[in-house]
């Protein structure tokens, strides 16, 4: 059994920015394909700004919260232990 002893807080931020950009590059696609008709009706290029929009805000929260966590993990961990993970030898 291994444990996970420290997270290096800029790499699982880095990891969290990744997740938050697809994940907003989904949504955002979702709202976009969603309301097609409304964007094209108001705004030409509101599909553009929603789907470049909410990947970045979804990337930087992502980032922050990914920090946080790491931090937050790295202090509890090292209180009372860190994760536990099974590992084989490649």
């Amino acid at each position: 059994m291994k444990e996970i002893t420290r997270i290096d807080t800029l790499s699982a931020g880095r990891i969290s920015a990744v997740i938050g950009a697809i994940f907003g590059f989904v949504v955002g696609l979702a709202w976009t394909l969603l309301g097609i008709v409304v964007a094209i009706a108001i705004h030409v290029g509101a599909w553009l700004v929603q789907i470049i929009g909410s990947t970045l805000v979804c990337a930087l929260t992502a980032f922050v919260v990914g920090v946080i966590y790491a931090a937050i993990y790295n202090l509890v961990a090292d209180r009372v232990g860190g994760i536990r993970i099974e590992l084989d030898e490649v």
